[in-house]
């Protein structure tokens, strides 16, 4: 078979499979917070207690963990493409089956389908964009990753927020909803192609220089598959190779990335949104309504490290903005002591300019450098690792969060969220690596180094 080659390539179908890869964004910023709209109903359906209700918007995240853990290792045998196909089908399942669940059994059930989906999408998605994505476009492209995530957050909120009127049954209608872009999603994936580096390493060179002549012309294709094949060369990558010294500092960095970007709060005040809003002193419409306003901050602000991160880099945006999340929260614990009186308008303020510090920031770059420090050989088990951590620290946030605000009041977890931002900083100016403008593989030689080659593939 073979396969000619684009003398030009085409932004614009660059830009396409990039945004289906980020469909599965959406679908995991929409089935991570439609939940947050039923709480009220399901409690008193269900007849649920405080650390049941704590399972109940959690426990889809704690499905994230073994789906981020395995998913890289299949995508890594099967392929990128293949593995999300696999999870717009559990997306489609879960919307359904949790929309008309009977029992709190069958609701967990459908709702774990639901995490086991996203916690693939996570890790797989950026993955894709970051191997098919020219290296000038990279960070912007992997960016739509998280764009497609808020504007699923906030079409869950606004969701939410208009089905409320159907009545007594509009909970399970908001669950439903997710079925409608699981099946586009389904549906434009068969029309994608595989990741170039990804059918490069499985020995389709051709099929890989194809593809990235498609994304950036001939010239680019060519180049960038010598540097491909002189990485992948010099043997596949085995999970062995994580536990080498300096393959397992890169994967620390990553993992501890993915813990820090969990644990600075931000998806226990949006899963929890209504909640908070109400026991301010909103009505219920009020409160879905005041938390539609996060889904069009987190909007807004994503498009900070899309326009910039090309310019300006991942580090000193990230600095910056974790720096600002610190501030607002250190403002919202202040608040919710207590010590300042009512002031809802002004937490509102708070919680917003949190929400947009962590939007422009961590949340987006979080993908970007996953998906662009670890080398290609073993890209896929890296990040199962790192989305392994990641998850499960976002699943100790949403199931503790509860249990902390009722013993202990609202500000104690923001205080603990102010410190955990602070140490965020930190972390990124001692550990961070700057990749601005660097190929994947010259970020590879970079942090761990590459074997020379003694006999490079040629490239007919």
């Amino acid at each position: 078979m073979t396969h000619s080659l684009n003398p030009h390539g085409s932004l614009w179908y660059v830009i396409g499979i990039s945004l289906v890869a980020a469909l599965g964004g959406f679908l995991f910023g929409f089935d991570m917070i439609v939940v947050s709209g039923t709480i009220k109903s399901i409690t008193a359906l269900f007849q649920l207690d405080a650390v049941q209700l704590g399972w109940a918007t959690s426990c889809c995240v704690f499905a994230c963990i073994p789906g981020a853990a395995f998913a890289g290792k299949l995508a890594d045998v099967f392929g990128r493409k293949k593995v999300l196909i696999g999870t717009a089908v559990l997306f489609s399942l879960s919307a359904a089956g949790a929309g008309w669940a009977y029992s709190f059994t069958a609701f967990s059930f459908y709702r774990i389908l639901g995490g086991l989906a996203i916690g693939a999408a996570s890790g797989v998605a950026p993955i894709y964009i970051a191997e098919t994505a020219p290296t000038r476009f990279r960070g912007r492209f992997v960016s739509f990753y998280q764009l497609a995530i808020v504007v699923g957050i906030s079409a869950a909120y606004y969701s939410n927020y208009f089905l409320l009127a159907i009545g007594e049954q509009a909970w399970r209608w908001m669950l439903t909803a997710g079925a409608v872009p699981a099946a586009l999603f389904l549906g434009f994936l068969f029309l994608v192609p595989e990741t170039p580096r990804w059918l490069a390493k499985q020995g389709r060179s051709a099929e890989a220089l194809a593809v990235l002549s498609r994304v950036d012309g001939e010239d680019y294709a060519r180049k960038e598959m010598a540097v491909i094949l002189e990485t992948l060369h010099v043997r596949r990558g085995s999970l062995s190779d994580l536990l080498k010294p300096r393959m397992l500092r890169i994967v620390i960095i990553g993992s501890l990335l993915g813990i820090f970007s969990q644990i600075s709060g931000v998806n226990a005040v949006m899963v929890y949104a209504p909640d908070i809003f109400e026991k301010a002193g909103a009505g219920m419409k009020d409160s879905l309504f005041q938390s539609s306003l996060i889904g069009i901050t987190f909007i807004v602000f994503t498009f900070i490290p899309i326009l910039f991160v090309e310019r300006f880099g991942r580090r000193p945006i990230l600095m910056v903005g974790v720096s600002l999340m610190a501030a607002a929260l250190l403002g919202l614990t202040w608040l919710m002591s207590g010590a300042s009186g009512q002031h809802n308008s002004l937490m509102i303020a708070l919680i917003l300019a949190y929400i947009a510090a962590y939007a422009s920031s961590i949340a987006c770059l979080t993908w970007v450098i996953l998906s662009e420090i670890f080398p290609n050989r073993i890209r896929g088990e890296a990040m199962s690792v790192a989305n392994l951590c990641l998850w499960s620290a976002n699943s100790i946030l949403l199931l503790t969060f509860p249990v902390i605000q009722s013993r202990f009041g609202l500000a104690a977890p923001f205080g603990v969220y102010a410190a955990i931002c602070v140490l965020i900083v930190l972390f990124v100016w001692k550990f961070i690596p700057e990749t601005k403008g660097k190929s994947l593989e010259e970020i590879e030689r970079q942090l761990v180094g590459i074997e020379p080659c003694e006999n490079p593939s040629e490239i007919d």
